[in-house]
């Protein structure tokens, strides 16, 4: 969209010189063609915006999972960029099973000065972090809490917001019911978590289930 944006402004504005082949004499509605020069700029400005934040958080994503994958041994299993079949818009980017328990993992890749107190956030862009891993940790227990395993016990789902950013200056003074960590904290926290312990059948289960809606989700026609 930048560059069909960046096109259009260019075929425009080779039309304003009338020593281009591609002069157009509009006359006395020549002004007008500066809001058709403004159209396509304000275009590729918005564009090329979007753009970068979706690749700067896919670069964050990907450190993310990274390092995941290098730090959990195998009694972990990392499944990335989880689509559900639930109506929801937005994938969940982590979700980390293991022994000490289920993951729902929000990834940010800020820098600058962050701070949380609760629910209000400011230094982050888009939408609050906190509630975003909220909301992911109730769209994993809603899709694993039919199994069999958690026929007497309801499965405890721990929402995370980790910053991948190593530039991001964190100032964190409560977080609702989540936990907010840096990339260097995140694989520690999820080895040491003292919660209820999960076997490897169990992990298995839920592994597969999640899998399964993931593919279920996949094959929706958008």
């Amino acid at each position: 969209m930048t560059l069909l944006s960046l096109t259009f402004f260019i075929m425009v504005f080779l039309t304003t010189d009338p020593k281009l082949p591609l002069y157009v004499d509009l006359g006395r509605y020549d002004s007008s063609r500066v809001l058709f020069l403004l159209v396509p700029l304000m275009g590729v400005l918005l564009f090329f915006r979007t753009y970068r934040q979706y690749k700067h958080g896919i670069e964050g994503e990907n450190q993310v999972a990274k390092t995941l994958s290098s730090s959990l041994n195998d009694d972990y299993c990392l499944i990335n960029d989880v689509s559900l079949p639930d109506g929801k818009k937005g994938n969940i980017d982590h979700v980390v099973l293991g022994p000490t328990g289920i993951f729902a993992i929000e990834t940010k890749n800020q820098k600058g000065k962050i701070e949380c107190n609760g629910d209000v956030w400011n230094g982050v862009i888009g939408r609050n972090p906190s509630k975003q891993a909220r909301e992911n940790a109730t769209r994993i227990y809603d899709a694993i809490a039919s199994l069999e395993i958690f026929r007497l016990r309801k499965p405890w789902i721990q929402g995370v917001v980790v910053f991948a950013n190593k530039n991001a200056d964190l100032n964190i003074h409560n977080s609702i019911k989540v936990e907010v960590k840096r990339i260097d904290e995140l694989a520690n926290y999820i080895l040491t978590k003292e919660s209820r312990r999960l076997s490897s059948q169990e992990i298995e289960s839920i592994g597969k289930e999640i899998l399964q809606k993931h593919k279920q989700s996949s094959n929706i026609p958008s």
